[in-house]
């Protein structure tokens, strides 16, 4: 099965100082006009399916993707970004500094460290790695296209590539990118990675490059 996963596209919250997870934002002006050029990017091109976060900005720009593909998006919890717990909409910079804080904690063992009230990149691999499974059950010969988020699309590149969830940081994965994979039983190649060459000339987008949390 060959996977392409796409990062919605910016959000209203993109490129800002709070923190974004389950919290429903919509997709910006910008935003919208990158689902658009994902849209163009992928139209005339065969999929077996499109599967989507339910998230507003992550089902908005499957829409769009769908018309242009011909297929009707399938929302699914499990893509969800991680729960960032009650730390959503708070700005990782103001969080209290020293040993013992979640900042600290989250420092020094990113990925296993869970959100307070919330999830862990660890908790999003287990939750996303089935429906994986069962899409390859379904479409183990077919391209399916996979709409979600930051946290959730490099969880999912860990599990693939069998990387410690620590390491997550290793994939850029900037909004409304295209990063696609080729699953086999006991095998795996990487296709493309972070791909926004659809996104070239578009005011503003060069500015918001993946947000990760600080080391």
């Amino acid at each position: 099965m060959r996977v392409t996963f796409i990062r919605h596209g910016a959000s209203e919250w993109t490129g800002g100082s709070r923190l974004c997870g389950v919290t429903d934002v919509p997709l910006s002006a910008l935003g919208t006009e990158q689902a658009v050029r994902l849209a163009h990017r992928l139209a005339g091109r065969t999929f077996a399916a499109l599967w989507s976060s339910p998230l507003v900005r992550a089902r908005a720009t499957a829409a769009a993707i769908g018309i242009a593909i011909g297929q009707t998006p399938v929302t699914d919890a499990r893509l969800e970004e991680m729960d960032l717990g009650r730390l959503e909409g708070a700005s990782f910079a103001d969080l209290p500094r020293g040993p013992g804080t979640f900042r600290d904690r989250w420092q020094k063992n990113p990925g296993r460290v869970r959100f307070p009230g919330g999830e862990s990149v660890d908790d999003v691999v287990r939750r996303t790695w089935p429906l994986l499974n069962e899409l390859y059950g379904v479409h183990p010969d077919g391209h399916v296209v996979v709409v979600s988020h930051m946290f959730a699309i490099s969880a999912m590149l860990c599990r693939i590539f069998q990387i410690r969830v620590a390491r997550f940081r290793t994939f850029q994965v900037d909004v409304a990118s295209l990063t696609t994979v080729q699953l086999e039983r006991g095998g795996f190649r990487l296709l493309g990675l972070n791909d926004t060459a659809h996104l070239e000339g578009l005011a503003g987008a060069d500015s918001l490059r993946a947000a990760i949390l600080p080391k």
